[in-house]
C-alpha cells in the first residue's frame, strides 16, 4: 500500500476529529491574522487544499469555494456541513482544474504529507491566477518533542526552509514565511494522543528494539511518566509550523 493510500484511508477512517482539531482552529486563526497584516485575504474563487472537515470562509469577499481531499470520507463529511461547497476527492500533486481558474488559495495543516512537494506547490502556481495568493500553514520539523521524549516514534515532517525552498521565486513572490512553535495543553496522555489524529499524525510506542505497549499495566506505567512533564496548564505537546503567504507572480522572472 503506498503512503498516499496510507493517508486517505487513516483520514477517511476518522470520525471524530473536529472533537481534537484545537491545533487546526488555532493556525486558522493565526494564518488569517498573518495574511492580514500583509494585506491579503481569501477572495474570489477559492480552493481549499486538504480541507478535511471543512474551514468557513466570510462569503464575502470570497464568491465560491472548492475543497479538495485525498480521503473520500472527509469530503461526505465535508459536504454535509457545507452544503454549499464544491469538494473534490482528488491528490494536491495532479490537481484536476483548470489551468488560472482559481483566485486564491488556503491550506492549513495538510501539505506536510504531500510528496514531492514541489510537485504539489507547481500544480498550486498552474491554477491560481497570476496575481493570487496562497495562504498556507504547514507542520514542520521540530514537532511533537514530547512524544520522542515518552518513547514513542512519531511522524517526522520536512524542514522549514525545505518547505520554503519548494516555493520557485520565478513563479512565486513569497511575502510572509515564519516557522513558529505552539504549544498545547491536556488534561491527561490519552486526550493528547486524541489530538495528533487531527493532522493525520500518529505514534506507537517503542522500546527494547520494537515492543509496544501491551496491556493495562504498560499503559499505566506510560501515564506515570507523561505526569512527569505536566506543568500548571497540562501536559504540553508542541508543534512547529510554517506560515507562508505568497503570490503567483504575473510574469516569469
Amino acid at each position: 500500500m503506498s503512503e498516499l493510500t496510507q493517508v486517505a484511508e487513516h483520514f477517511s477512517r476518522a470520525s471524530h476529529y473536529r472533537q481534537h482539531n484545537v491545533l487546526q482552529r488555532l493556525t486558522a486563526a493565526e494564518l488569517i491574522q498573518r495574511a492580514g497584516e500583509v494585506k491579503v485575504a481569501p477572495a474570489g474563487r477559492l480552493l481549499d487544499l486538504g480541507a478535511g472537515p471543512g474551514t468557513a470562509f466570510n462569503s464575502d469577499p470570497v464568491s465560491e469555494v472548492l475543497t479538495l481531499d485525498i480521503a473520500f470520507g472527509m469530503c461526505a463529511r465535508l459536504k454535509q456541513e457545507f452544503p454549499d461547497y464544491h469538494a473534490l476527492c482528488g491528490d494536491a500533486c495532479a490537481l484536476p482544474l483548470r489551468t488560472d481558474s482559481i483566485d486564491s488559495l488556503y491550506s492549513n495543516l495538510a501539505l506536510q504529507w504531500c510528496e514531492p512537494l514541489p510537485q504539489a506547490v507547481s500544480e498550486m502556481a498552474r491554477v491560481l491566477r497570476p496575481g493570487g495568493h496562497a495562504l498556507l500553514a504547514m507542520v514542520c520539523d521540530g514537532s511533537l518533542p514530547q512524544l520522542e521524549q515518552l518513547g514513542f516514534a512519531v511522524n517526522h515532517f520536512a524542514t522549514a526552509s525545505a518547505m520554503a525552498a519548494a516555493f520557485d521565486p520565478t513563479q512565486w513572490q513569497v511575502q510572509h514565511c515564519e516557522a513558529v512553535t505552539h504549544s498545547l495543553h491536556f488534561a491527561n496522555l490519552q486526550s493528547l494522543l486524541y489530538s495528533i489524529k487531527g493532522v493525520g499524525a500518529n505514534a506507537q510506542y517503542r522500546a527494547d528494539g520494537g515492543a509496544r505497549l501491551r496491556g493495562r499495566g504498560d499503559w499505566q506505567a506510560k501515564q506515570a511518566e507523561a505526569e512527569a512533564l505536566r506543568t500548571d496548564v497540562g501536559l504540553p505537546l508542541s508543534y512547529r509550523i510554517l506560515y507562508l503567504i505568497a503570490r503567483r507572480r504575473e510574469e516569469q522572472v
